[in-house]
C-alpha cells in the first residue's frame, strides 16, 4: 500500500428522471395518464408535473405506484433520490466553476505526484477532489477555517514558507495518522520510551521507518513520515488529533541525522511539556529562540542527545574536536551517532558548517517506499 490519500469520491452515473421511467412503464402496461389518475386519486395535472420532472415523487406517491404499476416503492424512491442528487450535484458544480482559480494556490504538480490529485487541471472535479482532501465544503469556508488556525498554529517568523503547501503537508500528515494504530496516549509510557528511541539515533535510517513509529506508538503518539513539500521550511509538526491521540510528522528536509534527531525529540519535547491545543509547524528548530516553547523543546532536544552529566567531557571535545577519531569515541560513549556530534559541535561554533559532514548519515523518504 503506497502513502497516497485519494478522497473517496461519488462519480454518480447519469440517471434517469423517475418520470421518464414512469412514461415508459405506462407505456408499457398500456396504461394512459388519464387512466393511472383514475386507479391512483391523483392528479392528471400532478402526474404530469411528476413525468416532466417538474414536481417531486413522494415515498406516499411511490407506494401508490407501486401497487398500480407493480415496481417497488423502494425502486421509485432510489429513481427520485438519483435525479435529485444529480440535479443538485449539477447546480454545485456550476457554483463551483467560479472558485477554479483557488487551485493556483496549490502546487498541482506536487498533488499529482503524492497521488491526491490525479492530473493538474484546472478543473471541478480537482476542485471537488481537493475539498474531499481538506475535508471543507468549499474555498471560502477553507478560508475561514485557515484563518482560525493561525491562533493554534505555532511557526517562527523567520520562515516564509508558502502556506498553502503547508496546509497541504500538514493535512496528509493527519490523515497518515488517522491510519496509524495507537495506544491511548501516556505520558509515563512516552517517557520510558524515551532511551530506546534514542538507542535508534545509532542504528541504519531503515530501521528508523518501522521501529521508531512502533515506540511511539505504545505511548499513545502516532509518528508519521511526510516528506517535505518545496517551499514549506517544515522539518516536523506537532499536533493533537484526539485527547489520547497525538500526531508527529516528521520531513526529510535537511536530509541527515544530526537535523533529522535533533528534530524528533523537539517534536516529543512538545507533546511532553506544552498544551494539547496547540499545533506547532517547526522549520529548524536549531533558530528557534524567541518562542519560549519552542525554546523549551530545544533544551529538551538537546539534553536528551547530550546529557548535562557529560558535560565535561563535551567540553574537552569541543575545546578540541579534532582528529575527528575524538568524535566517534565520544559518540560511542555517550550513546550516540557521530552525525549528531558534529551538528552539535557546528551549532556551538567547534565546527565549521563545512568539516565533520562525513560523519553524517545522509537519507531521505520517498513517498511509494512509506506504507
Amino acid at each position: 500500500m503506497t502513502l497516497g490519500a485519494e478522497p473517496l469520491e461519488y462519480v454518480p452515473q447519469s440517471s434517469a428522471s423517475p418520470g421518464e421511467t414512469l412514461k415508459e412503464t405506462l407505456e408499457e402496461l398500456g396504461i394512459t395518464q388519464a387512466d393511472l389518475a383514475r386507479r391512483t386519486g391523483i392528479s392528471t395535472k400532478h402526474l404530469n408535473q411528476m413525468i416532466q420532472g417538474t414536481a417531486v415523487l413522494t415515498p406516499e406517491t411511490a407506494e401508490v405506484l407501486e401497487r398500480v404499476t407493480g415496481l417497488p416503492a423502494v425502486a421509485w424512491n432510489r429513481l427520485e433520490a438519483a435525479w435529485r442528487a444529480q440535479a443538485v450535484r449539477a447546480s454545485e458544480d456550476v457554483k463551483l466553476g467560479k472558485h477554479l482559480d483557488w487551485l493556483d494556490n496549490f502546487p498541482l504538480a506536487e498533488l499529482v505526484v503524492r497521488k491526491i490529485l490525479p492530473d493538474k487541471k484546472k478543473s471541478v472535479q480537482n476542485l471537488r477532489r481537493l475539498l474531499n482532501f481538506f475535508g471543507v465544503a468549499d474555498p471560502g469556508l477553507a478560508e475561514e477555517l485557515w484563518a482560525g488556525y493561525q491562533v493554534a498554529f505555532r511557526r517562527s517568523a523567520k520562515i516564509e514558507p508558502n502556506d498553502y503547501s503547508v496546509l497541504v503537508w500538514l493535512r496528509h500528515s493527519v490523515l497518515r495518522a488517522r491510519q496509524v494504530e495507537c495506544q491511548p496516549f501516556r505520558r509515563d509510557e512516552l517517557v520510558r520510551s524515551l532511551p530506546e528511541i534514542r538507542a535508534l539515533c545509532r542504528r541504519n535510517p531503515e530501521s528508523w521507518l518501522t521501529e521508531l513509529p512502533a515506540l511511539c506508538a505504545r505511548a499513545g503518539v502516532a509518528l508519521v513520515f511526510m516528506p517535505a513539500m518545496r517551499g514549506t521550511h517544515v522539518s516536523g509538526a506537532t499536533r493533537w488529533l484526539t485527547p489520547e491521540k497525538v500526531l508527529i510528522a516528521l520531513t526529510d528536509r535537511h536530509k541527515k541525522d544530526d537535523r533529522f534527531w535533533f528534530t524528533v525529540f523537539h517534536e516529543i519535547g512538545h507533546v511532553l511539556l506544552h498544551g494539547k491545543r496547540l499545533t506547532f509547524l517547526d522549520g529548524d528548530p536549531l533558530k528557534y529562540d524567541e518562542d519560549p516553547a519552542e525554546d523549551e523543546a530545544n533544551r529538551f532536544a538537546a539534553e536528551m542527545l547530550i546529557p548535562t552529566r557529560y558535560s565535561y567531557d563535551f567540553e574537552r571535545l569541543r575545546g578540541r574536536p579534532r582528529p575527528f577519531t575524538k568524535i566517534e569515541e565520544f559518540a560511542e560513549m555517550v550513546g550516540i551517532s557521530p552525525g549528531v556530534v558534529v551538528g552539535r559541535l557546528q551549532h556551538d561554533g567547534a565546527l565549521a558548517w563545512s568539516e565533520g559532514n562525513g560523519l553524517k548519515r545522509g537519507f531521505e523518504l520517498i513517498l511509494d517506499e512509506l506504507v
